[in-house]
């Protein structure tokens, strides 16, 4: 059996391992919403799908499913913007086995920040009383507030 110690893989594997481990950026990717005039985040790992509803009914269908609409903005101390279903989005999340479809206003992009770039909210931070605020970043010159929603749709 050859002698494992002498390898001149070791070496080269070593190098390759500590060459992994160099600081990396870390990353947490989001899709970015608003309800009324607030924008917020979620986790991208979270929302399957973005749909635009096609009439005012109380719900959707998404894979063979029929979700209702599971409103956040009461739990946020908000009012949804109030305009006509077809020009609103609705978010499909899957949190454990449940499915939701959460009515917003709009969907604006899906962001990549910097872990470095996330601030958890102070007590003094005027979002710090909505249910299921965990941080904010900035993104365009505004604050974007992400939402745990995993707590708001236990």
């Amino acid at each position: 059996m050859p002698d494992r110690s002498s390898s001149p893989f070791k070496s080269t594997a070593l190098f390759a391992v500590r060459r992994r481990t160099v600081s990396t950026v870390e990353r947490a990717t989001f899709v970015c919403f608003s309800i009324g005039d607030r924008r917020f985040a979620g986790p991208v790992e979270l929302i399957e799908r973005v749909l635009r509803p096609v009439s005012d009914a109380a719900s959707v269908v998404f894979a063979g499913r029929v979700l209702p609409f599971t409103d956040l903005a009461p739990s946020l101390g908000l009012v949804c913007g109030g305009g006509a279903a077809a020009l609103r989005r609705v978010l499909v999340v899957q949190v454990n086995d449940d499915w939701r479809a959460l009515p917003v206003d709009a969907v604006h992009d899906v962001v990549s920040v910097d872990a470095s770039d996330v601030r958890p909210l102070p007590t003094a931070h005027p979002d710090a009383h909505r249910a299921g605020a965990l941080a904010t970043f900035t993104r365009g010159g505004s604050s974007v507030l992400i939402l745990d929603l995993v707590r708001l749709l236990s």
